[in-house]
C-alpha cells in the first residue's frame, strides 16, 4: 500500500470563484463550509431509489492549489448503515448542507479514534470547472480550508495495525471506481486486469518503431480492479431521468457481448451536461467515453470494502473530461465509438461463436479490450485449452485510412492455440494507433479464425546446394527437404542466380518461414505514410510462406553483418504452419576489376539456364 501526507497544521488559503459560476446560488463554497454544520448525502443502496443519509462537517483541507482540497466529514444514517460504511460506487454522492451542493463524496477514511465512517469530499468549485469543461466553457474553482490535522492519503484502505501506529493521523484511500465485467471467463478477465505474456511469432517482432506501442499490462496497470461479483446488463436499464444527483452514472469501455465499465454516481446537473465521481477514473484529460445509466440491484457489505453490485445501461451521451476533480460529459452527444466483430469456427466440431462489441476510442485501451474480448472468443468456441492450428483474417478500417488494412496469419501450437490470434490483432490495432504520421480514426475491427486440433506443420530439414564455389552470375541449384507433421518428407528443388555485379567471398543460402527482422547493417524499412504503414503489415509474409534467399556479407568489413545482394523465391503451403531455419556457404570468386571467374566446370563463368523444378514428395 503506497500512502502520502497531503495536509499537515493549519493552512489557510482565500481565493475568489470567477466566470460564470459566481452565479451559480444553488452552491456552498469552501470558503463558508466550516466545522458543526450538518447536512445531507445522497445515494442508490438498492434498486432505483436514492436515499438519504446524514453528514456531519468535520473540517476542511487545503492544499497549494484547489485539486487535492477535501471537507472532512463523518457520514451516518440507515443508508451508511445498510452498505456497511462508504462502498465502491458511493463516489460522486452528493453532499448539501442547507439545500446548497458542497461536493461530491469520493475518498473514504479511517481514523483510530472514530467507529463512525469519516469520508473526505471534493468541494463543488473544482467540480464546475469539469462541467464548464464538458459545456466547452471556463470556470474557475477556489477554495478556503481550516483544519488541524495529519491527513496521510493511500491508494487502499490501510491496515489496522497502520492505523494505530499513528492515532492523530487521518488515513483516507479513494471510494474506488468498480469496474464491471460481464461476458468474459476468469481467464479473460485475468488477461483484462493483468495483462499477459506476448506469445513470440507476432508482428511486433518485424514493425519498425513497435515500442512506441502500449505494453499491454492490463487494466491494474492503469488502477483499475473488478468487482468482486458481475451483473449482466438489464434490458430494462433507466433512461435519462435517472442521471439526477444522487443517481447512478455509468462509464463503458465495452458494450454487446462484452461489457466492461466503471459506475460512480451523478453529483450535479444542468441541463445536458453533468458531473460525478468525485475524482477522476483514468485521469484521462480530455476523453470519448460512453456516458450510460446504471442499475443498481444492492450494495454489498464486505469487510475489505463495500460495494455496489449494479451494471450498465444505455449509452446516453459522452464522458468528454476526466479530471482530477470529476468525471464530466454530456447527454445526447453519443461517444465515438469502434465496432469489433469476431467470428470463430471450430472445424472439429463444427461449432461457431460470433462476438459483437462496441468499443471506447481510446487507444492506449483499445489493445488490451481486443486481447481479452478475442481470448474469449476462441475460448468460448472451442471450448478447451489446447494445442491446434489457427488460420485468421483481419480486416481494419478507419476513417483516416487510406486503405483498408487486410492480412491472413496462420499460427500453431502445442500448449494453447487461442492466445496468437487475439494477441496479432492487439499489436497490429496497437501499432496503427501509435503510427507516428496520421491519426487512423479506427472505426471498424473485425477477424474471422478457423481453429482445429491438428497440428498442421512442415519443418525446414535440410538445405543442400550444387557446388562449394561459384562466380557472379551463376545459378545455385539448391535442394530443400521438408518434413510434414507426423508425416511424409517434401523435397523441393529450385535454382537462385547470383547477381552478376556481386562482389563479395562467400555466399550464403538460407530457408527460413514467415517474416524475417531486418539485421543490423541491413537497409531499414523506411516509411514515410499511414499507407506505407498499412502496406508493410499487408506485405510481411505469413508463416505459410516459405523464404529461400542467396545473399553475401561485405568482404571489405567482416563486422558489417548485414546481408546485402539478397536475392529470393518464396513458396506457399496454404493451411500449414512452415517452421524452422537453414543456412549454407559456399566461396564466391571473382576479379578485382570486376569481372567474374570461371566456374569450376572450366567455363567463362556465365549463368547457366536452369528451371525451377516443382516440388515432389
Amino acid at each position: 500500500m503506497r500512502c502520502r501526507n497531503v495536509a499537515v497544521g493549519l493552512i489557510f488559503c482565500f481565493l475568489s470563484l470567477a466566470g460564470a459560476g459566481a452565479e451559480r446560488s444553488e452552491f456552498l463554497f469552501l470558503d463558508e463550509v466550516h466545522a458543526g454544520m450538518t447536512g445531507i448525502g445522497k445515494t442508490i443502496v438498492a434498486g432505483d431509489t436514492i436515499s438519504e443519509f446524514a453528514v456531519e462537517i468535520l473540517g476542511v483541507i487545503d492544499e497549494p492549489g484547489d485539486l487535492r482540497d477535501f471537507i472532512v466529514v463523518r457520514v451516518s444514517g440507515e443508508a451508511i448503515g445498510r452498505s456497511g460504511g462508504i462502498a465502491q460506487g458511493m463516489s460522486g454522492s452528493p453532499i448539501y448542507v442547507g439545500g446548497k451542493l458542497i461536493g461530491a463524496l469520493s475518498r473514504a477514511a479511517a481514523w483510530s479514534k472514530e467507529i463512525t465512517p469519516i469520508g473526505l469530499v471534493t468541494p463543488i468549485e473544482p467540480m464546475l470547472a469539469v462541467l464548464d469543461a464538458a459545456r466547452r466553457a471556463v470556470a474557475k474553482a477556489d477554495p478556503a480550508s481550516l483544519l488541524h490535522v495529519d491527513v496521510v492519503a493511500c491508494d487502499r484502505r490501510p491496515s489496522e495495525v497502520e492505523v494505530a501506529a499513528h492515532p492523530e493521523a487521518l488515513f483516507s484511500y479513494p471510494v474506488a471506481t468498480p469496474l464491471l465485467i460481464s461476458g468474459l471467463s476468469e481467464r479473460a478477465a485475468a488477461v483484462l486486469l493483468r495483462g499477459a505474456v506476448r506469445p513470440a511469432g507476432t508482428l511486433a517482432s518485424y514493425l519498425p518503431q513497435f515500442a512506441l506501442a502500449p505494453s499491454l499490462s492490463g487494466f491494474a496497470s492503469l488502477g483499475l480492479e473488478p468487482l468482486p461479483l458481475a451483473a449482466s446488463p438489464t434490458a430494462g436499464s433507466t433512461g435519462v431521468s435517472s442521471l439526477v444527483p444522487g443517481g447512478g452514472i455509468g462509464l463503458a469501455l465495452a458494450t454487446g457481448d462484452v461489457t466492461v465499465g466503471a459506475l460512480g454516481t451523478v453529483t450535479y446537473r444542468e441541463g445536458d451536461a453533468v458531473i460525478g465521481f468525485g475524482h477522476p477514473f483514468l485521469s484521462n484529460g480530455a476523453s470519448d467515453f460512453p456516458l450510460t445509466t446504471v442499475s443498481i440491484f444492492d450494495t454489498m457489505k464486505s469487510y475489505d470494502a463495500s460495494f455496489k453490485l449494479g451494471t450498465l445501461g444505455t449509452p446516453l451521451g459522452t464522458i468528454n473530461e476526466d479530471r482530477t476533480a470529476a468525471i464530466g460529459g454530456l447527454i445526447g452527444t453519443p461517444a465515438r465509438t469502434i465496432g469489433l466483430d469476431l467470428d470463430v469456427l471450430d472445424l472439429d466440431r463444427d461449432v461457431s461463436e460470433h462476438y459483437s462489441v462496441e468499443l471506447v476510442n481510446e487507444a492506449r485501451l483499445v489493445p488490451e479490450l481486443l486481447l481479452s474480448v478475442g481470448l474469449e472468443a476462441i475460448d468460448t468456441a472451442l471450448d478447451r485449452i489446447g494445442p491446434g492450428t489457427v488460420e485468421v483474417t483481419y480486416q481494419i478500417v478507419g476513417d483516416a485510412m487510406p486503405s483498408t488494412l487486410e492480412r491472413k496469419d496462420i499460427f500453431l501450437s502445442t500448449s494453447d492455440i487461442a492466445v496468437y490470434p487475439p494477441w496479432q490483432l492487439a499489436d497490429l490495432v496497437a501499432y496503427l494507433e501509435y503510427n507516428e504520421f496520421t491519426d487512423p480514426e479506427l472505426s471498424q475491427i473485425s477477424a474471422s479464425m478457423r481453429v482445429t486440433r491438428e497440428i498442421r506443420a512442415i519443418f525446414i530439414e535440410d538445405l543442400e546446394i550444387d557446388a562449394e564455389s561459384y562466380a557472379p552470375g551463376d545459378a545455385v541449384l539448391f535442394e530443400l527437404t521438408l518434413q510434414t507433421w507426423q508425416g511424409e518428407r517434401i523435397v523441393l528443388e529450385d535454382a537462385l542466380t547470383i547477381p552478376p555485379d556481386l562482389v563479395a567471398d562467400s555466399l550464403f543460402v538460407r530457408a527460413y518461414s514467415g517474416p524475417r527482422v531486418v539485421e543490423e547493417g541491413e537497409e531499414p524499412v523506411e516509411l514515410d505514410d499511414l499507407a506505407d504503414v498499412i502496406d508493410l503489415i499487408e506485405s510481411l509474409p505469413s508463416y505459410e510462406t516459405l523464404t529461400v534467399e542467396l545473399f553475401a556479407e561485405d568482404w571489405l568489413d567482416p563486422l558489417e553483418e548485414g546481408p546485402f545482394g539478397v536475392t529470393a523465391i518464396q513458396r506457399d503451403y496454404p493451411g500449414f504452419v512452415v517452421y524452422g531455419e537453414i543456412e549454407v556457404s559456399a566461396m564466391l570468386s571473382w576479379e578485382e576489376d570486376g569481372e567474374a571467374g570461371g566456374g569450376d566446370d572450366g567455363t567463362d563463368g556465365s549463368a547457366p539456364v536452369v528451371e525451377g523444378k516443382e516440388e515432389k514428395e
